[in-house]
């Protein structure tokens, strides 16, 4: 996959606020794109039903019409490392396709939420890479409201990421999310229009 001009990754770890930079970048008028959301359209895909199947077989139901039930596998995948990387393995590859296409067709910058981009190593399809980073007790709450997780499980999907506190970040812009939002949009923002 070739790199393409102007795509900048936004990433960090679950609860860290990449969403939330996200949308304060959409609402100011970039071009935004989520891979959850990408994640979610190729989970309706047959073709995805059907790679899943074999993989989560208690997890696709039907014949004709087939269903998923992404529940079951979440429990699955932050339980089990082995499922965890052959989910990621099936579905990234198709995501990053995916975003590579959309932004082959555009002439401005585009901003992706990527949340393993540093876990699946696509940080080198992108031009610049904004990470988002808060403060752990800060992020285990906001996902434990967001998602109605306990703890325990908040803290499974954390360790199936890469703990960024340890990562180089030299080339990338990190971005403090530990104030409130009117402040995390005026850090954003700023850095935004550097690049």
């Amino acid at each position: 996959m070739e790199k393409t001009k102007k795509l900048v990754a936004i990433t960090g770890g679950i609860g860290s606020g990449k969403s939330l930079a996200l949308s304060i970048l959409k609402e100011n008028g970039y071009l935004t794109l989520s891979c959850d959301k990408i994640v979610s359209d190729l989970y309706k895909e047959r073709r995805v039903k059907v790679m899943l199947s074999q993989i989560f077989p208690d997890s696709v139901r039907g014949t004709t019409r087939l269903t998923l039930n992404k529940t079951v596998i979440s429990q699955k995948v932050f339980n089990d490392k082995y499922l965890h990387k052959q989910l990621t393995d099936t579905i990234t590859p198709l995501v990053m396709q995916r975003v590579l296409n959309i932004a082959k067709r555009t002439k401005q910058t585009l901003f992706v939420e990527v949340p393993l981009l540093f876990e699946c190593g696509y940080e080198k399809h992108f031009n610049t890479v904004l990470v988002v980073v808060r403060q752990k007790r800060a992020r285990i709450d906001a996902v434990k409201k967001r998602s109605n997780l306990t703890e325990t499980q908040v803290l499974d999907r954390m360790n199936n990421q890469v703990n960024y506190e340890k990562l180089d970040l030299s080339n990338c812009i990190v971005l403090k999310n530990d104030g409130d939002k009117i402040s995390f949009e005026k850090t954003l923002l700023s850095a935004v229009k550097k690049l």
